[in-house]
């Protein structure tokens, strides 16, 4: 269930699964959004990196779902008519039944509200919630409230109660610190800054976690100094979240420190226990935040981050890179070809193929095909590139 995160989450990488499975949601989307691919018809099947195989590894194991941590809050602020922060002081209790039929709000939750930063507070300072407490076997977008939780609600009216307007986004966990908001601020994007701001002082770890991840994931802020100021934590885990927020941002001044880190780290186990293995987690993540990178100011680091040990971080890099589509890229992607892992060596060439402006090519593999002989496809393409494709001095 999605109310909070799971005290032990057992996550399987991708490479024990050996399936390639696209999943609709922006993360992925994203990822694998990089132009055309020759031969005409056959995509680039993206390798499922640790960030998405958390995904697939929650408690809804049956059932796909977006990435942990992957809130869209400009978008959830868009679609809520009430956004409110507060304390769930009533919920009746979550059975699960034998009835395979979808779930549906079934139950009620009363929360007590702490501050809005959209719509009024109600006078009673209380908002009734529905919620699923009556549950399918094999899990599903579902939500489940409980009394003792602290969220942050993203709410639209239901007749004369609330819903989230989002199953999987809907409600998360926040600090119950509050920020001095200015007199007369209206902006509630504005306003939920600086309360996520407080809740970078908490005493709970975790809350700090979730502040720094939701302040990247609001894509904008007034002020980015008070995540600037944590990039001297002496905690790893708070350093690297702030890594990924500030990456969120677009803010590439965190690239070198990024390079630097992942540079270092020791590769991850074949499967990781959460939260135990919560850093070696952040590799991933912050691999993936790298694959959606497309400014060209960045290629240099890019380049040197294709050697990295993961072969799922070199593949994310390499999204980032073959987007990017520069001629600077070309003597990197060649020695790409060689890559152990043959996806990768896929991706190196079709970003050579891009390089060079596509067009019909007759020797060029489905991806199948150039499983089964990688070497021999990446010598024809670096003989093909080699003698026709050179770009001109």
């Amino acid at each position: 269930m999605h109310g909070g995160r799971p005290r032990h989450l057992r996550v399987r990488r991708a490479a024990e699964r050996g399936s390639f499975r696209r999943l609709h949601n922006r993360r992925i989307a994203r990822l694998s959004s990089t132009s055309r691919d020759y031969n005409p018809g056959m995509r680039v099947g993206p390798l499922l990196c640790s960030p998405l195989a958390a995904v697939l590894c929650s408690h809804a194991l049956a059932y796909p779902r977006p990435p942990r941590g992957t809130e869209n809050i400009p978008k959830l602020m868009a679609d809520s008519a009430l956004i409110c922060k507060g304390e769930v002081v009533e919920a009746p209790e979550v059975t699960v039944v034998s009835d395979p039929r979808p779930p549906h709000r079934t139950a009620t939750a009363i929360v007590h509200v702490d501050r809005c930063f959209k719509g009024e507070r109600p006078a009673s300072e209380v908002v009734p919630v529905l919620f699923d407490n009556i549950l399918p076997p094999g899990g599903g977008p579902y939500v489940v409230l409980r009394k003792g939780d602290y969220r942050l609600f993203f709410l639209k009216p239901e007749e004369d109660r609330y819903v989230l307007v989002d199953d999987w986004f809907g409600q998360l966990s926040i600090s119950r610190q509050l920020g001095a908001t200015p007199f007369g601020d209206t902006d509630p994007m504005h306003r939920l800054e600086v309360d996520l701001k407080a809740g970078l002082n908490d005493e709970d770890h975790e809350r700090v976690l979730d502040s720094i991840r939701m302040l990247g994931n609001m894509r904008h802020l007034q002020s980015k100094e008070e995540l600037v100021s944590l990039l001297d934590s002496q905690d790893p885990l708070v350093r690297t979240y702030v890594f990924e927020a500030m990456l969120r941002l677009h803010d590439y001044s965190v690239l070198p420190a990024v390079e630097q880190w992942l540079t270092a780290q020791p590769q991850p186990p074949p499967s990781l226990t959460l939260p135990r293995d919560a850093l070696f987690e952040m590799q991933d993540r912050l691999a993936g935040e790298i694959s959606m990178i497309r400014d060209p100011a960045t290629l240099p680091i890019l380049l040197r981050l294709l050697r990295l040990p993961s072969p799922f971080a070199r593949q994310a890099i390499l999204q980032a890179v073959r987007a990017i589509n520069s001629p600077q890229s070309a003597p990197s992607l060649l020695k790409m070809l060689d890559d152990p892992h043959a996806d990768n060596a896929f991706i190196a060439m079709q970003a050579l193929i891009e390089l060079a402006g596509g067009g019909a090519i007759d020797w060029v593999p489905p991806l199948p095909a150039f499983r089964e002989n990688p070497n021999y496809y990446a010598a024809r393409c670096r003989e093909w590139w080699q003698a026709e494709h050179q770009p001109q001095q």
